[in-house]
């Protein structure tokens, strides 16, 4: 066999290797700043998530 095609071989294995470590560390990444939980609840009350509470009548 020919020793250009092995090369081209590695050099395709190492480039999808490294492209799938970068989309893991991406996605992986920390999010942005967490809510506060005063934030949370006013989101779940606009939402209507929360109707059935007697403190978001």
């Amino acid at each position: 066999m020919d020793a250009g095609f092995w090369i081209g071989i590695l050099i395709t294995v190492l480039v999808v290797v490294g492209a799938s470590v970068l989309v893991g560390k991406a996605l992986s990444a920390p999010r942005a700043e967490p809510r506060s939980r005063a934030e949370k609840m006013q989101a779940l009350k606009a939402s209507g998530a929360l109707k059935h509470r007697k403190s978001n009548r």
